[in-house]
This record gives C-alpha cells, sequence and structure tokens, in this order.
C-alpha cells in the first residue's frame, strides 16, 4: 500500500484505500501460513497442538484464536522465528510480543530458535516443560541489572539446553515479567489528568475521579500490582481516553512490547487517519502534553521528545481551529459512531 492513511482526505477514502490494497486479517493470515506448510488441515493442526475443525473455520469462516497460547502454540507448530511470533500476536491477537523479561517468554524464544534451526522436539509443550524445571533453580528477584535488548541478546546467542539453563540462573533477577517503561509511562500521563481533574480543589484526583470505565481501572490496577499488561484494545482506548496523539499512542504500544498502530487494520488505519487530523486542526493538544509531562516526567527520553516538540509549536506558531474539542476520545467516537464500522464494536464501549 504506497499511500497511507493520513494522506487520505476523508474516512471513506482510508476504507476504501484499505479494500483496494486487501484488508489484513487472520482469516487471511492463517490460510497463508498453512499453505506455506504445504501440509493438510491435520497435519499441521495437530503440530499447533489445535483442533482441525478449529483450523478449517479459521480460513473459511473467519474467527481467531482467544488466548496468547493458542497464538504461541501456532508459533511453535509453525516453526515462527521469534520476530514473526511477536508480530502475530500484537497484530493479529492485541497481545504484547514475547518478552525476554518475563521467564516463560524467554523460555520460548530460546526454544522457537531451537526449532527454526531444524530441531522439532523443540515445540510448545517442550516449552512448558523445560520452563517448569528451569523456574526453582532461577535466582531470587532482585533489581535488574541488564536492559531488555542486552538481555534478549543474550537468549538469542544461546545454542544448546544446558547454556540456557545457566543462563537462567544467572540472570533470574532479570526475569521479572514487568514492563517498567509501560508503567511509568501511563504513570505520567495519569497524573497529569488527574492534576487536570483536581485544579479547582488544589489538589490532584483520585484515578477514580478520571471516570474511566471499570474494566479500565481493573486492568491498571493489575498492571501495577502484577506487572499483566492490558490487551491492545484496552490499550489503545486508555491512551485516547487520556488524549494521546497518534506519536504518544505509538510510543504506549512500543512500550507494552506491540507494533505502532497499523495502517493495514481497518479501525487502526481510521484511528491513524482521525489523530493526524486532529494534530493538524488542534496542535494545541500536543503542545498541552508537552508541557504537562515536563512538570511531571524524571525520563530523559520523555524530556527531550516534550522539549523539542514545544520548541516547534512554540516556534512555528501553529495556530488551532475555532472549534472545541471535549477529548480525543470523545472525537474519535464521533467519527467511529459515524461510520457504524464493525470493527469498531470492542472500542467503543471504552471511549
Amino acid at each position: 500500500m504506497d499511500r497511507t492513511p493520513g494522506a487520505c482526505e476523508s474516512v471513506a477514502e482510508v476504507l476504501a484505500l484499505l479494500d483496494d490494497a486487501g484488508e489484513a486479517s487472520w482469516q487471511a493470515y492463517i490460510s497463508e501460513l498453512l499453505d506455506g506448510t504445504g501440509l493438510g488441515y491435520q497435519r499441521f493442526a495437530a503440530l499447533c497442538g489445535i483442533s482441525k475443525n478449529t483450523l478449517k473455520r479459521w480460513c473459511s469462516q473467519g474467527g481467531a484464536p482467544r488466548s496468547r497460547d493458542t497464538f504461541l502454540k501456532i508459533g511453535f507448530g509453525a516453526a515462527l522465528s521469534p520476530a514473526e511470533v511477536n508480530s502475530m500476536l500484537s497484530r493479529y491477537g492485541g497481545y504484547c510480543g514475547l518478552n525476554p523479561r518475563d521467564p516463560f517468554d524467554a523460555v520460548c524464544i530460546f526454544c522457537l530458535r531451537r526449532r527454526v534451526a531444524g530441531d522439532e522436539g523443540f515445540d510448545y509443550g517442550a516449552a512448558e516443560a523445560l520452563y517448569q524445571r528451569l523456574l526453582p533453580e532461577a535466582a531470587a528477584p532482585g533489581p535488574a541489572s541488564s536492559t531488555t535488548t542486552k538481555l534478549l541478546a543474550r537468549i538469542l546467542a544461546i545454542d544448546t539446553e544446558s547454556a540456557f539453563a545457566q543462563f537462567f540462573r544467572d540472570y533470574g533477577a532479570d526475569l521479572c515479567g514487568r514492563k517498567l517503561k509501560l508503567e511509568r509511562y501511563l504513570e505520567e500521563f495519569l497524573t497529569v489528568r488527574r492534576l487536570e481533574a483536581g485544579r479547582e480543589h488544589g489538589r490532584a484526583a483520585s484515578l477514580h475521579g478520571l471516570r474511566l470505565p471499570p474494566e479500565m481501572e481493573k486492568q491498571l490496577s493489575l498492571l501495577k500490582r502484577q506487572g499483566i499488561v492490558p490487551r491492545r484494545r484496552s490499550l489503545i482506548a486508555l491512551g485516547l481516553r487520556l488524549d494521546m496523539t497518534l506519536e504518544e499512542l505509538d510510543i504506549l504500544l512500543t512500550y507494552a512490547g506491540m507494533e505502532p498502530l497499523y495502517q493495514r487494520d481497518r479501525l487502526e488505519a481510521v484511528l491513524i487517519y482521525a489523530l493526524q487530523q486532529l494534530a493538524l486542526t488542534h496542535p494545541e493538544l500536543a503542545l498541552g502534553n508537552a508541557t504537562a509531562l515536563l512538570a511531571v516526567t524524571c525520563d530523559p527520553r520523555t524530556r527531550r521528545r516534550c522539549t523539542d516538540l514545544a520548541q516547534e509549536y512554540w516556534q512555528a506558531c501553529y495556530r488551532s481551529e475555532e472549534e472545541d474539542i471535549q477529548g480525543v476520545a470523545q472525537y474519535v467516537r464521533q467519527i467511529l459512531e459515524g461510520l457504524e464500522l464493525e470493527e469498531a464494536e470492542d472500542l467503543l464501549p471504552l471511549l
């Protein structure tokens, strides 16, 4: 697809562009994956640990797996690389990718590499068994000593099970499974919105004062207490409710181990278009976020981004349209409701 949603002049043009290019869907993806193996339904389904009827239904009628583990099983069955599994998890399941700081995900990264290398013994069941054997040997949790990038590089350099077992013993403190950048980034935005909501009272409002849906409050609690990352649709909705720009929403998804908004997904293409249009007509939203975050963040990357953005906006003297908006979520909601887009049914109740 040469053109992007941002280059379109209307939502209808965005959807027409997607129809011409062919919508990315699980049905098309799993059918292509099956064809690429040269196997029949029965054999491929057995490799993936799913039923033949389920596989046939996905290929002929649509639908998709209902759990992250099922996607992982398919990744093992199709002998996909860790990078390919990450893309599948994020794009078609709305789940975070394989996290080298999560003990089970670290095992999956190692086992997927061995399977891609031709060792068929490293299937999903073997990954589960290896995880159960190694978990008691992991070092006691503590402060992380390696960055996520370095930790992943170490795993990708391991070729034997004994070497991986030693890695597991040595780096147990790093296998914490938490996405600290995501938690910090969300907390900064929540702090900004709580301060804004409580400004008339002279103190920050409570989280409940932001009037988020109960489901969203629960997911934020699970993220903070247990490090459980919300589903992709929920994260997108939360970002919109926190008045994030397109760039900020993409950063949020990246910190969650997911791909940025995907221009070949019908719903996400409309979101890209809507947020880009909003940035053109109401640049004060991005400037307001930048200045507000500078007051609360200690993260060097966030400070640099906000400082650069604020300087750009002040120097360019951008002007907004006179029409006010009630917030990013409400703006997007009005667009989606006008389209009656089937793909938006799960997102709309969260906005």
